[in-house]
């Protein structure tokens, strides 16, 4: 995959060559059998129970991907390749739409929380066990809510959308539709960033292929997409219409915390009149969040004083500090330099916000295996075969062909973590190495 990495500004139109021929065909075959391999993991027994044959899939599947990415140049001259890629992405995402969550329970959390604003309760003060939520509970969703001592985590835009879908019908096939909607207006949001960069919007295939996204965010119904969009909307909007990015990544950050990464880079473009309204609006509605999370059952302030995951930078970090706050301090001021040195590298947002998220993303406690969308969706602009097979081997995450021994506490041991980012560390030095031979 080494050849799948163009530059983040070039043209293909105009005097692009011909299509070779059968790109066409080979392209709709590739597609087809992404979208059949989908079609086959849906039919799977749930997807812990049978990890081995999922996670064999998983792998057919990103070899399909690989394959895919390695042949576009052969693709973008193509007139409607960027529909093939549109269409396909729709197709993978509509095949595990019906698959209840197999991988993690978090959607059924969406679901019992938007149950609760809908009838006017307070998730981030009333935890599920609240004596107060009882006539809320069912059969369905209740009985498979995560964490029920702890209050919410969600900033307040992500419960908004939580209770319109409930509101709506509160199921979990209404909540994956709420997610793989705004995936689908990712991808065609990427496709748009593309073509103003003067790119074909094949490249899209780069995130909308990945069957990482497909899997976490159609399969699982993470609902990380549901703010990504509004990152991607932001970095499209940057230059012509400030305002409007602005507003998008205000919104990107009350439904998740993630695009404040971007801020500084988008801030550094925005006339006065987008910094003030990003900044009112980030200071009142983080404001309110931060002030309605600080009880003793907060989800937030749980996570943020001991949860970890799948961390093999901060696992070091920490046994090199000897206490989780300090390595968790080192992890920040880590990130913070990742951040300086991206504001001084780039001058444009998104290369810069793609460093900021990989670093925060390699140093992080929490590392599940969907929050690497995040940085995975820079990935059209410029793909990097690295963290491309990151994608792959994230999926240990959950057990080498059988779940881990804590079961759905994802906690995969060290040595399998070296397995899981030491293939693509490997991989980037190989190319490093290469680069330098071929530069002598």
């Amino acid at each position: 995959m080494a050849g799948v990495r163009p530059p983040l500004r070039v043209t293909e139109g105009g005097g692009a060559p011909r299509p070779p021929r059968g790109a066409a065909l080979e392209l709709a075959a590739l597609g087809a059998a992404l979208t059949f391999t989908f079609g086959l993991m849906a039919t799977l027994p749930p997807w812990l129970s049978s990890l081995g044959r999922f996670q064999s899939l998983y792998a057919l599947a990103f070899a399909i991907f690989a394959l895919a990415l390695l042949r576009l140049r052969r693709y973008v001259a193509l007139p409607h390749a960027g529909l093939v890629v549109f269409g396909v992405a729709l197709a993978a995402r509509l095949a595990l739409l019906p698959v209840p969550p197999r991988l993690s329970d978090d959607l059924y959390r969406y679901a019992w929380e938007g149950r609760v604003v809908a009838a006017g309760h307070d998730p981030w003060r009333e935890p599920p066990l609240d004596p107060a939520l009882a006539p809320l509970r069912d059969r369905v969703i209740w009985p498979r809510v995560n964490h029920p001592e702890l209050a919410t985590i969600y900033p307040p835009l992500a419960e908004a959308g939580f209770a319109l879908v409930a509101r709506l019908r509160c199921s979990v096939a209404a909540f994956k539709l709420w997610v793989v909607l705004h995936d689908l207006a990712l991808v065609a949001l990427l496709m748009a960033i593309l073509r103003a960069r003067g790119r074909s919007p094949a490249w899209a295939a780069a995130y909308a292929w990945n069957p990482l996204a497909v899997v976490e965010y159609a399969g699982s119904g993470h609902n990380d997409p549901t703010a990504m969009v509004w990152l991607a909307l932001a970095l499209l909007a940057a230059e012509r219409r400030p305002v409007l990015s602005a507003l998008a990544l205000a919104a990107g950050a009350l439904v998740k915390l993630a695009p404040l990464l971007a801020l500084p880079f988008l801030w550094r473009l925005w006339p006065w009149r987008a910094r003030l309204v990003c900044g009112a609006l980030l200071a009142v509605g983080l404001g309110w969040f931060w002030a309605e999370t600080r009880g003793g059952s907060s989800g937030l302030h749980a996570y943020w004083e001991s949860w970890r995951n799948n961390e093999l930078v901060f696992h070091y970090l920490e046994r090199w500090t000897g206490r989780f706050a300090a390595a968790r301090a080192l992890a920040l001021a880590l990130t913070a330099a990742a951040l300086g040195w991206a504001w001084w590298r780039w001058r444009e947002p998104a290369p810069a916000a793609r460093f900021g998220l990989r670093a925060a993303t390699l140093v992080a406690p929490v590392v599940h295996p969907w929050y690497l969308g995040w940085p995975l969706l820079f990935e059209p602009l410029a793909p990097s075969a690295p963290w491309l097979l990151l994608s792959l081997t994230a999926v240990l995450n959950y057990g080498v062909l059988a779940p881990t021994a804590e079961g759905r506490g994802y906690h995969l041991p060290l040595a399998w973590r070296w397995v899981e980012y030491g293939a693509p560390l490997l991989l980037a030095l190989v190319l490093a190495a290469g680069r330098r031979l071929r530069r002598r």
